[in-house]
């Protein structure tokens, strides 16, 4: 059984089955795929052939659109767009401003640092390894990066970037 519940919205040729629930705010449409025991709230829009299945939650004022899916017990929260054609799947959390798009393409969003909020955008290079900048600074390993700045991780600074570049990872076919 599924429950559309509050103010949702689910027109056009938009299918919710299964233990789906789409609550609140949210907006279903076109040709999206709400399955399995996924939820969709809040202000969240799911729009095109988008696929939201498993245990995933979309829900804030997040997007997903395009081809994409969402599945396992993803999550896409926050103002953040998920678009293309690409797979969120596992335990990928993509929140805040961060947007995530077709295969090889650039990411960014707006992650908390050491003296305020900088814009982190991640792009592939050519030998297939993920560029980032990062306010001023500039790498080739994020990771590495937050490792030899400790303060990152004893203030739980480090967490969103890393979910962040986990999700880019994961739609772009980067092992880890």
């Amino acid at each position: 059984m599924n429950n559309v519940t509050g103010n949702a919205t689910v027109g056009d040729d938009a299918c919710i089955s299964g233990n789906a629930t789409v609550k609140e705010r949210a907006i279903v449409a076109g040709h999206a795929e709400v399955n399995d025991e996924a939820t969709v709230g809040g202000h969240a829009v799911i729009t095109g052939r988008a696929t939201i299945r498993g245990e995933a939650v979309v829900n804030g004022r997040a997007q997903v659109s395009g081809e994409a899916t969402v599945s396992g017990r993803a999550i896409v929260t926050g103002s953040a767009i998920v678009s293309g054609n690409l797979s969120l799947r596992g335990n990928a959390h993509v929140s805040g401003t961060a947007v995530v798009s077709e295969q090889h393409h650039v990411a960014w969003g707006q992650f908390k640092a050491r003296s305020g909020r900088y814009v982190l955008t991640l792009y592939m290079q050519d030998e297939g390894t993920v560029g980032f900048t990062w306010g001023c600074r500039i790498g080739t390993d994020l990771r590495a990066y937050l490792s030899a700045n400790p303060d990152y991780a004893a203030s739980g600074l480090a967490f969103e970037p890393l979910a962040f570049l986990e999700a880019f990872e994961q739609a772009n076919g980067i092992a880890n």
